[in-house]
């Protein structure tokens, strides 16, 4: 008895296997591809201000390069979606670095990957008094890697 129904369960499991197809994922049809992209750069400075960001950059390892990122890009509402999101790497082996995400070629948002405490290294701080520029902005220009 044991040996008929084990048979019936073999061959039951054996039906739907087979009959159950398996998707085939094709990955160089164009169907399959992501309509986002993003980059990650390595950061030298940030420079706190009173409205805005100053990202100090490195450029594929020869030079270096700055961009403003607004404040007012961490508030957003259902319209209007944030732009900016800052995420805590902690005080580890990780390095500051910025990732810059587009969807379909456009600028999407941007997420600062940094350290909370601003007594490391890598955070400074530009006086109050001074004005930035562009911080009115509302999309990030493309950066000169």
């Amino acid at each position: 008895m044991k040996k008929i129904i084990l048979s019936l369960l073999i061959a039951i499991t054996a039906i739907f296997t087979v009959s159950a197809k398996p998707v085939a994922y094709n990955e160089t049809s164009e169907e399959n591809w992501s309509k986002i992209s993003y980059t990650n750069i390595p950061i030298l400075k940030i420079l706190d201000s009173r409205d805005a960001y100053v990202v100090i950059y490195q450029k594929n390892k020869i030079g270096v390069g700055q961009t403003v990122i607004p404040k007012n890009w961490s508030r957003g509402n259902p319209e209007n979606p944030r732009k900016l999101k800052i995420r805590n790497i902690g005080s580890g082996k990780l390095k500051s670095f910025i990732t810059i995400v587009k969807k379909e070629g456009e600028f999407h948002h941007v997420v600062l990957s940094v350290p909370a405490n601003r007594q490391n290294p890598v955070w400074g701080v530009i006086s109050y008094k001074n004005t930035v520029p562009d911080t009115d902005k509302e999309t990030l220009e493309e950066l000169d890697l």
